[in-house]
C-alpha cells in the first residue's frame, strides 16, 4: 500500500512540470510584450530627437539639409 501511495505522489509531481513550463512561457511572453512596447515608445522619441538635432545643425551651420539615410 505504501508503494502505491509513493507512485501516485511521484506521478502527481511529474504533472507539475508541464504547468511550470506554461507559467514560465506566460511570463516570458509578458516580458516580451512589455519590452516591445518600451522599444516602440522609445524608438519614436529617439527618432524625434534625431530630427530635432538635425534641424539644429541646419540652423546653426552652412548646411541646407540633413541626409535621410534611413531605410524606407
Amino acid at each position: 500500500m505504501n508503494d502505491f501511495l509513493l507512485r501516485i505522489k511521484s506521478s502527481l509531481k511529474r504533472g507539475d512540470r508541464g504547468a511550470s513550463a506554461v507559467e514560465y512561457a506566460l511570463i516570458v511572453g509578458l516580458i516580451a510584450a512589455i519590452l516591445g512596447g518600451v522599444i516602440f515608445a522609445l524608438g519614436q522619441r529617439v527618432d524625434w530627437m534625431f530630427d530635432r538635432a538635425c534641424d539644429n545643425v541646419v540652423a546653426s551651420k552652412d548646411v541646407t539639409q540633413c541626409d535621410d539615410t534611413r531605410p524606407q
